[in-house]
This record gives structure tokens, C-alpha cells and sequence, in this order.
């Protein structure tokens, strides 16, 4: 009470220069101006030059960018409602399950597999052959991304995740919150990010070797177990805790540690990433490997799709505007649907060059509409690595 009739009269003392107000706990709102779209504009991504040291993810509407060097993580788990694991394909990891073997400490290069594995590859003259695998050595020696790689996509075997991204289309399976139905899997940690320059393009170093891994999960954790192959005593352990702001959150294994990597879901929009790898189909089924990849952000909802301009009934990018847009025709279920076709390689000369009469509708996590070009794929003293593109924003 006392407090209360002081304040009246400090009130009606200061009436004649100013109000005073009772509500003194009401916090008057605020009004903020949304930071309108980006109009868009010339970018270079700092994919790092002929090594393709980094991966950038780009935002375009607020045009900023995030690098994130490709080495630094292995594994990412999956922060939606699905238990899952996707690996990171700029590295060219790789990994396998060993059906019905869920004690990690178990495992040496001298396990046998609960069953034989009979697996595609080819032979030094890139003959379609199989191998029959039925120890831990004999897989990893089939594990690496490469042409030798081993698979059957026949029989939906593959040790990478898809290209497409999609959430079933990864080489962990669904991650059971019954710990008794997790396997161990035999991680191929990839290859090194190399260091010399010899004049060309060079981004696949030396491999980094192999571990074991068994992931659990209650749903909202995941417990992320690891050990080299020779260790029979212990293994270490990552906890992640699913943070709903971000599509994956990334862990070391040679480090140990939770890496930052992908921005938030809503802050990204494409990931230039410079090197690409996964386990498909070019002529044979094979390990493969590309460079100058560009994907979208699939998982956050980002949808585009590819024009070409072939005649004069297609209008070109200087000319195409929002009224032109086909919503119908906008993919949203494989994140490498621009990927490495935005260039050109001629492998009789090396040469390098952006695809001609070739641009991108996209929508978004914002849901604004921009058409993107590319505009050149090396530097100007002709260093892959150095792409750069055009962006312009699409309005009513």
C-alpha cells in the first residue's frame, strides 16, 4: 500500500510534463518489419578451388552462405520424427550392416557374417563379375566408393545412401528403439581431403580406414557406439539429442565430437558441394564419384526444376518471369536434380564449361520463387573448384 501511494504521487508530480501510467507490468507490443526477400544477384560459393575442400549451403533469400569443410564429419542422424542416419557422401562414406550381430565388441576383421553375401562388382578389365563375401574382411574389402565398390541393386543392397536423399533410401536402416534390433555396422570413413596441386582437379585422397558403429535411440536421443576394428574391450559413445530446428546434426568419429555443419532447416536452400558420391547405375553398377555437385534442400521442403531452352517456344532466362512458373513441375523428392548437370566435361581435352540454354526454377524454404543460372565453373585462371552463379528473385 505504501509502495502504491508513492507511486501516485510521483505521478501526479510529473503530470505536467509527461503521463504516467498505471499499467507499469504491461509490456507495450512491438511491431517488426519482415527483411524482405533477397532480389538475388551474382554469388561465387566458396567451394574451395581444385580440391573442393568445402560443402556451402546457400540461402536465398536472405543471399548468405555457410562453408563447412567436407572432412570434419561422418555420420549425421536425423532430427524428424524417423530414426535415422544419413552419411556423408562429400567424403565418400560408406557403410554395411552385419545382420544379427548386435555386440560391438565382437567384431574384428575375422568375423563371420550370419550369412553369405553374394554382391555385384567388376573386374580389372570392368567386367561384371560377383564376389561371395562371408567375413568383415572380405566386405571392406568392397566397401570404399569407388568402381569396385560392391552392391546389388537388384536386391536393394547398397553401402551408400541413395542419391535422390530420401529418408528411406539411406544405407543404415531405420534406427529401432529396440536396442536389441540395432546391428553393428563397418563404417568406411571415406578418403582424405588431398593437399597438392597438380594442375588438375584433385579431391579424392588417401582412405582413412574403417570403424564399427551401433547406433540405438528412444525416439528423442540417439547413443552413437563406436570402436576401431581391433578393439575386443570397449567402444566410445556420442549422445545427440534431436533438435527439431535442424534437418541432421552431424558427429565425428575420428574426433568424437558433434560437428556444426548444416544452418538451421528454414536457412538453407541449396548445398554446393563441390564432391558427390554414391552407389548406382552408369553402364554398370559401380561406386561413383563426381565433382562441381550442386543439391537442394529436400528435406526442408525446397522444390525446383530444370529449363532448357531449345527453341524459341521456351523463354529464356533473361525473359522468363513469374507468370511463366509450373508449380506441377517442381520436384521435391530428389535433392540431386540439378547435381553435376549444370557443366559440361569434354574427357578428350579436360576442358570444362557451364551447360548451355540451362537454368532453375526454385522454391524456396521461404517460399519465394528465384530463376538461377550458372555462369562458370572454374576461375578465371581456369582452377575447377570456383563455380559461380546468377539469381534473380520472382515476383506477381
Amino acid at each position: 500500500m505504501k509502495n502504491k501511494f508513492l507511486t501516485l504521487i510521483v505521478c501526479l508530480t510529473a503530470l505536467a510534463f509527461t503521463n504516467c501510467s498505471s499499467d507499469d507490468d504491461i509490456t507495450n507490443p512491438t511491431t517488426t518489419t519482415p527483411t524482405p526477400a533477397s532480389s538475388g544477384g551474382i554469388i561465387d560459393p566458396t567451394v574451395g578451388g581444385f580440391n573442393q575442400p568445402n560443402r556451402v549451403y546457400f540461402d536465398l533469400s536472405t543471399g548468405e552462405e555457410v562453408a563447412v569443410q567436407r572432412d570434419t564429419w561422418e555420420l549425421a542422424v536425423y532430427n524428424g520424427s524417423e530414426n535415422r542416419v544419413y552419411l556423408n557422401n562429400s567424403l565418400l562414406v560408406s557403410a554395411a550392416e552385419l545382420s544379427g550381430i548386435t555386440d560391438i565388441t565382437s567384431v574384428t576383421e575375422t568375423t563371420e557374417l550370419s550369412a553369405p553375401l553374394t554382391l555385384n562388382t567388376i573386374d580389372q578389365t570392368y567386367s561384371p563379375i560377383t564376389a561371395t563375401v562371408t567375413t568383415v574382411e572380405e566386405l571392406i574389402e568392397g566397401l570404399p566408393v569407388n568402381y569396385f565398390q560392391y552392391g546389388n541393386l537388384e536386391e536393394g543392397i547398397s553401402f551408400t545412401d541413395s542419391k535422390e536423399g530420401e529418408l528411406t533410401g539411406t544405407a543404415f536402416g531405420e534406427i529401432s528403439t529396440t536396442d536389441s534390433e540395432n546391428n553393428v555396422y563397418i563404417v568406411n570413413l571415406g578418403n582424405q581431403i588431398p593437399t597438392e596441386d597438380n594442375g588438375g582437379l584433385n579431391h579424392i585422397g588417401d582412405a582413412r580406414g574403417f570403424m564399427k558403429v551401433r547406433i540405438l535411440s528412444d525416439g528423442n536421443t540417439y547413443t552413437i557406439q563406436y570402436a576401431e576394428l581391433s578393439n575386443t574391450t570397449d567402444f566410445s559413445e556420442i549422445t545427440v539429442t534431436k533438435d527439431s530446428s535442424y534437418n541432421l546434426t552431424a558427429v565425428s568419429l575420428t574426433n568424437g565430437q558433434i560437428i556444426d555443419t548444416e544452418p538451421m532447416s528454414s536457412d538453407w536452400d541449396l548445398d554446393l558441394g563441390g564432391v558427390f558420391s554414391y552407389y548406382g547405375s552408369q553402364g554398370i553398377d559401380a561406386g561413383l564419384t563426381y565433382s562441381d555437385y550442386t543439391l537442394h534442400n529436400t528435406l526442408s521442403g525446397v522444390g525446383l526444376y530444370q529449363i532448357d531452352v531449345e527453341d524459341d517456344t521456351t523463354p529464356t532466362y533473361t525473359n522468363f518471369s513469374f507468370s511463366d512458373i509450373n508449380e506441377v513441375n517442381l520436384v521435391f523428392d530428389n535433392r540431386a536434380h540439378i547435381g553435376s548437370g549444370w557443366r559440361n566435361v569434354d574427357y578428350l581435352t579436360g576442358e570444362t564449361s557451364v551447360t548451355a540454354n540451362r537454368y532453375y526454377i526454385i522454391k524456396d524454404t521461404d517460399a519465394n520463387y528465384y530463376k538461377l543460372r550458372f555462369t562458370a565453373v572454374e576461375s578465371e585462371t581456369g582452377e575447377r573448384g570456383n563455380p559461380q552463379f546468377q539469381y534473380e528473385l520472382l515476383e506477381e
